[in-house]
């Protein structure tokens, strides 16, 4: 019994299957590795940065942190599920945050500039 039991466990390939078999689970486990966030980076500095600055810059109490998620959200086109999964993605892989926020810093830079040279 325990024979027949094995046998329903794992397929009989052939020598010719088995390295398609191999290929096609190689390349599962490769895909799913690094899916990479759903937001791109440049897009996630555009949405991180524009909640900051409308959280510093909001002083009426009536905007909640939701609402004014939402109405970045919606400015970006994009869902909070989305961005919550943007945020697990570099949490995942702090090393990625330092970058984004050099790149952040930089995005915030250039429109301190424009805003100067603006009348």
């Amino acid at each position: 019994m325990s024979k027949v039991r094995s046998q329903m466990l794992v397929p009989d390939l052939s020598r010719n299957q088995k390295p398609y078999f191999l290929l096609f689970f190689l390349f599962i486990f490769i895909s799913a590795c690094d899916k990479g966030p759903p937001i791109t980076e440049e897009k996630f500095i555009h949405v991180y940065t524009d909640l900051l600055i409308i959280q510093d810059t909001t002083t009426s109490p009536s905007y909640s942190l939701d609402s004014i998620k939402a109405l970045v959200f919606t400015r970006h086109n994009i869902s909070s599920e989305q961005y919550e999964e943007t945020i697990n993605y570099y949490n995942s892989q702090p090393e990625k945050w330092q970058a984004f926020f050099d790149s952040a810093t930089v995005y915030v830079e250039g429109l301190k500039r424009k805003t100067e040279k603006q009348p």
